[in-house]
């Protein structure tokens, strides 16, 4: 961490010295060896909540970051083996909203109808990482330390195939079924959400509800005005309307209005508060005494037959707001439906998924259901069927994604069933330890005694696909928990045999496959190779092959026609797409030659030299030939002739390896032959294994009935991606893993409070659903971080704050520092750059100047060791500061434990600021100045001891400063960050009898300077006595007194009227004293602005009074000590420096030339 010529690489608290902190750790790999040396330890298993890559990162996941990182790094510490996999979540509507933007596309419609699917879906793929680097170099930047080369992706098929184990077994349990029910529907998305996503989109709306008049339909003269009073805030839900609902346990009223005399109302006698106006009660009766009563329909629907419109019961009606009268759409409501089951009532669906009204002939026809409100309510006015309307605000939910208003639609969904694991979930909650305490039974709790079903899927494309697959004839269904079921239940297995042909001409001259029809046809068998086909085909026999297909290449040909007549197969079918790869200018060269092209294997997918075919290409031919041969030769035994590197990434496609891995696939030789069945697994049109839409639509699989099933086209929820992150990032099949995967539970989770509704919810539902302890044991909610007036951030409103501009601005450690000291990780931070800043200064630049100050004056030869902690230093100061630290470490130490991260950050900044910098340092001064005493020795040996112990401690919290401090204290290891947490002295009598009285003399040192205050006395200017009342102190600490509130002595006196009194009577003698201490204070200010070190020795010529210069040479001895200079001249001033100076009211100049340069004490 130092130069050659020893000058610390980090020198000062700046982004400049981080970023040379950054180079050292990934030049000498220190997070890579901070894992590797843990690895025998104990595991502490931490999981990583997925953000999305395709938006940029904000100042959000720089706070969940921060508290995520000093955990993991401390546990490091501490000796555990702290895995930390990065993760990216990829599906869903932060991707697909993204991706329609990108193409101008404003509706789900246009996706199918414009774009098609399968381009829409190619293009989401290129936007999951748009940001990606943006994520990781802010990763990189703020020492995040996670792994990010091997983040787990959902998107990967891997992945996505655990996700489908997960579901199965989960199927298994019977925990998973259909059902046609109400749901939060977004008509801009054109897709229900589940009840935690809904919990995310409420807002608080002001907007009319309307009293309306549902007439009788009974011919009864004394009754024939009279009409149901039905309050509802959806006017638009009016059209699907099929009953009304009454509580049969509550009164109701008839009633007759003053103002239209004869016009009669029914509604509950407790809500007869809305009417506000003169009225006489007719009748009264229970609601039971309604029930059946006919009225006539606002909007008449012929699909309502003679069983709609009349009046049922629903017990959920209620006397807390509106009319006690509820409407029934049952399209519409959840209540609604389940009344309408009951009752045997249509279901009336007049709304399109797109959210327009389906209302043929009304003015409002295919209006927007919020734009067809004012229509219908003008509607219901003119024909005096509305009796009032009213300003209403309400929580009303919008789409999490796109801030749509949703709708509650009726549509037939698959859903989990939670409801069955709720007393699992709240069972498993009470175990987790929630930093808050409180959000365990309030937020989270309730949320948890709530709970509903979960709807898990979605009418979208980009998703993990619903692994569901139905039978058009018998309608049974199939839930597929990996992939090799979609083999075992192909309906048409067709098996293939892959054979090279024998060896050519080129073979055996090493040269590069010819490929122009002219030298393709001089490159004939060999003898040799002619022999090995026939081998080859005599072994083949017993395959009993059907179908020969063939590269056009003469020497393929050759070989399918050698095999075919071996076998009797006459037919044999050319493939152009199976010619082997095309090599471009190399055609004919030796293979060597074209193989140097290529610095690894990796290039081989992407690198084309001379024009040539790189192995993604030839992939993509190669698979689409393979999806004909599949289709044409469906169930039949077929020989494939091909050529060595189609075969291979054939064969290494067709076993879903990564490309990584394509180097440990079968490569055949010539005349080799492998026998491979074609799986039933979906390929896009690069020729990759892809378990998306479109691809896994068109797979098929057989039913027990002898029909063909299809899977169902929705896709899952994309929070199950997340929610089964702990399964599905480590692999878990459950047909080969029925318990739990290894790294399981987490010990410790954070993100944003939001996440009660979202991924803590999602993590705890699945494990419960598997019936397995919930797969974290702690989590630390965050607040959210707002604007300075409260407000949240958004592009629209001007307010983002970019992270990495403040990195730039502060570095780091200061945005780490400030979210772990600004308030509890759980309150929202009311962001100010301002508070940043004054982290650094507050603190930072503190620790920073107190190294620099050991640094200038250091006694002791490096590196420190622990030596010193051994040691037993003889001054009562540094008995105490030992004392002292290792109190405080014991403190942080346990509050880390404990994982009060605000509460081990503030005792180390009381520390630095208040213990080691205003009180320990500044009363070490007078020894350190004494260059080679023993005193300054001991200063300097304990006080590098404590800021080495010092960096080991804050290095979980502040990563740069702490690695500059310890290498420049000559630390034992590479890195801080290999260090083991510090250890700290048990507290004793004797050392909690030394704070104790510490404490006392800080005390009467705080009340001495407030004494000086009161009296206006500076502090540099002596004063004679102090007096304390009676106390037993030792000596060595009422010298401590003596230097800080700067008095020639301490008396203890029995009786004071105030606890300190302090004699403020100014001696000519102590004037004078008090003159040449702001003299040396004004010559030292001038000296540091000159940058000199104290150890270069200066001539110092001062031009001034009279009066002044006697008072200056009466204390020569003092000032050539304090000051460190050679000479202190009067009178001229020379060439040398010059600064104007005013003391007590005398002004002066001085003076400084000749300096002696002296070798700077670097670390």
């Amino acid at each position: 961490m130092a130069d050659e010529k020893g000058f610390l690489i980090y020198d000062s608290v700046s982004p400049r010295s981080e970023e040379e902190i950054l180079r050292f750790w990934k030049d000498n790999g220190i997070f890579e060896k901070s894992l590797e040396s843990r690895k025998k330890g104990k595991l502490f298993i931490f999981y990583e909540g997925p953000p999305y890559a395709n938006g940029l990162p904000g100042i959000h996941h720089v706070e969940s970051r921060s508290f995520k990182d000093i955990i993991l790094r401390y546990k490091t510490m501490r000796g555990f083996f702290v895995p930390r996999r990065a993760g990216w979540d990829t599906h869903g509507l932060p991707t697909e909203m993204a991706v329609e933007k990108a193409l101008g596309i404003k509706s789900k419609r246009e996706i199918e109808e414009k774009i098609g699917v399968e381009k829409f879906v190619e293009e989401a793929k290129k936007n999951v990482f748009t940001f990606i680097d943006a994520w990781e170099k802010l990763t990189d930047r703020m020492a995040y330390w996670l792994d990010l080369k091997n983040a787990y992706v959902t998107m990967t098929n891997g992945y996505i195939e655990s996700l489908w184990a997960v579901i199965s077994k989960i199927s298994v349990e019977k925990l998973l079924y259909e059902d046609y029910k109400v749901l939060p529907w977004c008509p801009r998305c054109g897709t229900s959400l589940s009840s935690h996503e809904l919990a995310q989109g409420y807002r608080k709306v002001k907007e009319n509800s309307i009293y309306v008049k549902f007439p009788l339909a009974r011919d009864n003269s004394s009754k024939q005005l009279a009409s149901f009073l039905v309050w509802t805030t959806t006017p638009w839900t009016l059209s699907g309307n099929v009953a009304l609902a009454v509580n049969p346990k509550i009164d109701y009223v008839t009633i007759e209005c003053a103002e239209n005399s004869g016009e009669w109302l029914i509604l509950a006698e407790p809500r007869l508060n809305v009417i506000e106006r003169e009225y006489k009660i007719i009748n009264r009766e229970k609601g039971a005494a309604l029930v059946g009563t006919k009225y006539k329909a606002l909007y008449p629907n012929s699909a309502a037959a003679g069983n709609s419109y009349r009046v049922v019961a629903a017990s959920f009606v209620s006397t807390e707001e509106g009319s006690g009268i509820v409407h029934i759409a049952p399209a519409f409501g959840g209540d609604d439906l389940a009344v309408g089951k009951k009752e045997n009532l249509p279901t009336l669906v007049t709304v399109s998924e797109e959210g327009k009204m389906k209302t043929p002939g009304a003015l409002w026809d295919g209006k927007f259901i919020k734009d067809a409100d004012p229509l219908i309510i003008e509607d219901l006015n003119k024909r005096s069927l509305l009796f009032k309307v009213e300003s209403y605000e309400h929580d009303y939910p919008f789409c999490w994604r796109c801030e749509t208003p949703l709708i509650y639609y009726a549509k037939s969904s698959w859903f989990f069933k939670t409801t069955a694991v709720k007393e699992k979930m709240l069972s498993e909650n009470a175990k987790i330890a929630w930093h808050p305490k409180y959000l365990r039974d309030g937020r989270f709790g309730s949320w948890l005694k709530e709970n509903v079903d979960w709807g898990i899927s979605r009418e979208r494309y980009w998703g993990t696909p619903l692994p569901i697959w139905r039978c058009d004839r018998c309608k049974k269904v199939k839930t597929i928990g990996a992939l090799k079921e979609l083999d075992e239940l192909n309906p048409n297995p067709t098996n293939v045999v892959f054979m090279r042909h024998g060896e050519a001409l080129h073979n055996i001259k090493n040269r590069v496959n010819p490929f122009s029809p002219e030298n393709d046809s001089k490159d004939e068998l060999t003898e040799k190779g002619r022999k090995d086909v026939i081998a080859s085909a005599e072994k083949l026999k017993k395959e009993n092959i059907e179908v020969i297909v063939s590269s056009p290449s003469a020497r393929a040909k050759e070989t399918a026609e050698i095999v075919g007549n071996t076998l009797g197969v006459k037919n044999i079918e050319i493939i152009p797409e199976l010619y082997d790869v095309m090599i471009g200018k190399f055609e004919g060269e030796p293979i060597s030659e074209f193989k140097k092209e290529f610095s690894s294997f990796g290039e081989r997918f992407t690198k084309k030299p001379g024009g040539a075919e790189n192995s993604r290409e030839l992939r993509k031919r190669v698979m689409k030939a393979l999806g004909e041969v599949r289709v044409k030769c469906a169930g039949k035994k077929v020989l494939v002739v091909s050529h060595g590197d189609p075969i291979w990434v054939a064969i290494a496609t067709l076993e879903g390896l990564k490309e990584t891995d394509y180097k440990e696939s079968f490569y055949p030789s010539p005349a080799e032959f492998k026998k491979i069945k074609l799986h039933n697994w979906p390929y896009n049109p690069e020729g990759e294994l892809d378990l998306h839409k479109p691809y896994i639509d068109k797979i098929l699989i057989k039913c027990d009935c002898g029909n063909n099933m299809k899977r169902v086209l929705e896709v899952m929820d994309v929070w199950f991606d997340s929610g089964a992150m702990p399964f599905a990032s480590q692999g878990w099949l459950s047909h080969h893993l029925v318990a739990k995967p290894p790294n399981y539970p987490a010990e410790y989770i954070s993100e944003a409070i939001d996440q009660t509704r979202g991924w803590f919810y999602t993590l705890l539902a699945v494990s419960s659903l598997l019936g397995l302890e919930s797969s974290y044991k702690r989590v630390l909610s965050l607040g959210l971080v707002l604007d300075e007036k409260g407000e949240k951030m958004s592009k629209s409103k001007g307010n983002v704050v970019d992270p990495q501009m403040l990195m730039e601005k502060y570095g780091a450690d200061a945005v780490r520092w400030y979210f772990y000291t600004i308030n509890q990780p759980w309150d929202d931070k009311l962001f100010r750059e301002k508070d940043i800043q004054d982290a650094s200064r507050r603190f930072l630049m503190i620790l920073w100047n107190s190294f620099v100050y050991w640094r200038t004056y250091k006694e002791v030869e490096l590196p420190l060791g622990s030596s010193t902690s051994k040691s037993r230093p003889k001054l009562v100061i540094n008995k105490w500061i030992l004392v002292k630290w290792s109190e405080v470490l014991s403190t942080v130490t346990k509050n880390l434990e404990k994982y009060d991260i605000v509460a081990a950050a503030r005792a180390l900044e009381n520390f630095v600021v208040e213990d080691l910098s205003r009180w320990y340092i500044r009363r070490i001064r007078e020894h350190m100045k004494h260059e080679k005493s023993d005193a300054a020795k001991e200063c300097s040996a304990t006080l590098g001891f404590v800021l080495l112990e010092l960096s080991k401690a804050l290095a979980p919290f502040a990563p740069f400063i702490s690695e500059g401090i310890y290498n420049g204290l000559g630390g034992e290891r590479e890195s801080v960050h290999l260090e083991s947490w510090p250890s700290f002295a048990k507290a004793t009598k004797g050392s909690n009898l030394l704070l104790e009285n510490m404490e006392k003399i800080r005390e009467i040192v705080s009340k001495g300077l407030e004494a000086r205050q009161k009296a206006g006395i500076k502090i540099r200017q002596p004063l004679q006595k102090l007096q304390v009342t009676n106390s037993k102190l030792q000596k060595e600490l009422l010298e401590l007194i003596k230097g800080e509130v700067n008095v020639k002595s301490v008396e203890f006196v029995k009786a004071l009227k105030e606890e300190v009194e302090l004699d403020t009577k100014i001696t000519d003698e102590l004037r004078e004293e008090g003159i040449v201490r702001e003299f040396i204070r004004a010559v030292q200010d001038f000296r540091k602005g000159l940058k000199l070190t104290p150890q270069e020795k200066v001539e110092l010529a001062v031009k001034s009074s009279k009066e002044f210069e006697k008072i200056l040479k009466a204390h020569k001895n003092l000032i050539e000590k304090e000051i460190n200079i050679s000479d202190l001249s009067f009178g001229d001033l020379g060439e040398s420096r010059t600064k104007e100076i005013s003391i007590d009211k005398t002004k002066a100049e001085i003076g400084i030339n000749h300096i002696h340069h002296v070798k700077v004490k670097n670390a």
